[in-house]
């Protein structure tokens, strides 16, 4: 016999952790939790029509084979109340929708849209959940987003040969062939030696063939769970009854997962760190003053708000412009050109990463450019920054 109790329970899902209003954004910022999967769902109220959804969770890839990536892709290719190709670029072109699109970040992946209309925000609910939580990953699909090897003709002999092809895996040949991403990634791969951060969550194309179709399902069962995923939801829709279709459209058929899913702090170094890494080049250009000296340092988690902004601070003083000593230096220094795009403080990631940089510089010169640099570090601990008069 169902009591009232079980009534109010099933008709109220989630339970209310904390509310906190924020006058100057004239919002209300709700916390909710759902005892049955662990799923959060953040609710920001206000009377505002332009409603947003997002749904993110935790990614953390292993290795360089781009599965988060892939998998971003892949799971917007139809699902099991929408068995269609691409209901996503579908919704595209039929939706009044403000904003609509996929990411997928170094230890995360988001789903996010916005839209003024009740119903549309309903419809694209609708495809967003069923995209996430039940997603067919149809192995032809995967073919598509991810790679596969097709006969292309060589313009030089005319023989047909076999070459690898594939959204994502196109997509990061062309991303990987800026220096500045090369120059991130392999900052990362020396800062990150045992964590996700110490791989190329987009895909490194030389590892992304590596990559299996079982592969992917299985990653895609680990993370793309309630129990591993955040609901976030803002304007004036109530979150009660955004947590009815969340409970309709996905979390009734799921339980709490027993898989653990983070991103663990890295190793401290007792010692620098010193690497070399190659990348291509303009041959025609020559290859004289084209080698860039990039030096990284992790500042403690991002979650710490003090630190944080004890880490801002410290970028602004450093090198917030020409005047900052750190960035005059960088930008006057006879051992490179120029500073390097690598320069100020990263906080996406666990652990905030501070660096800077030249580029158009020579290979001999590095012992020299990171003294220099630590004695100018040493120099504006010691004595203080002035600004320079102009």
């Amino acid at each position: 016999m169902e009591t009232a109790t079980d009534t109010q329970a099933q008709n109220n899902p989630f339970i209310l952790k904390r509310s906190t209003p924020i006058a100057a954004l004239n919002l209300t910022v709700e916390e909710y939790e759902h005892p049955d999967t662990g799923a959060v769902h953040l609710h920001l109220g206000c009377e505002n029509s332009e409603n947003v959804f997002m749904v993110a969770l935790r990614t953390v890839p292993q290795d360089s084979t781009g599965v988060a990536h892939i998998l971003e892709h892949t799971v917007l290719c139809g699902s099991e109340r929408y068995p269609v190709r691409d209901p996503f670029f579908m919704m595209l072109r039929r939706s009044l929708n403000t904003f609509m699109n996929a990411f997928t970040s170094s230890d995360w992946t988001a789903y996010p849209f916005a839209t003024q209309n009740t119903k549309d925000f309903s419809n694209l609910l609708s495809v967003y959940l069923d995209a996430v939580f039940f997603s067919r990953l149809d192995p032809l699909d995967f073919a598509q987003e991810g790679h596969r090897v097709e006969f292309e003709k060589d313009e030089v002999n005319g023989k047909d040969t076999l070459v690898f092809k594939g959204v994502v895996f196109n997509e990061m040949k062309g991303a990987m062939s800026s220096t500045s991403s090369i120059l991130w990634d392999k900052l990362c791969y020396e800062l990150f030696p045992t964590n996700t951060y110490h791989f190329n969550s987009g895909g490194d194309p030389e590892a992304i063939p590596d990559l299996s179709y079982q592969q992917l399902r299985d990653f895609y069962a680990r993370h793309y769970h309630p129990s591993n995923a955040i609901f976030l939801t803002f304007g004036d829709i109530p979150a009660a009854l955004h947590q009815r279709d969340f409970q309709e459209l996905v979390l009734k058929r799921f339980s709490r997962s027993n898989e653990s899913v983070e991103v663990t702090l890295e190793q401290l170094f007792l010692t620098p760190r010193v690497a070399e890494h190659d990348y291509a080049v303009d041959a025609s250009e020559g290859l004289a003053k084209k080698t860039h000296h990039v030096m990284g340092w992790k500042l403690g988690e991002s979650a710490d708000l003090t630190a944080m902004l004890e880490a801002q601070v410290l970028s602004a003083v450093l090198m917030e412009n020409s005047a900052s000593p750190l960035m005059h230096y960088l930008e006057t220094t006879e051992l490179g050109s120029a500073p390097s795009p690598l320069c100020g403080v990263e906080e996406s990631m666990r652990e905030m990463v501070f660096c800077c940089g030249i580029e158009g510089s020579s290979p001999e010169v590095a012992a020299q450019f990171q003294q220099e640099v630590l004695g100018k570090l040493k120099e504006v601990a010691d004595s203080g920054h002035r600004r320079r008069s102009t």
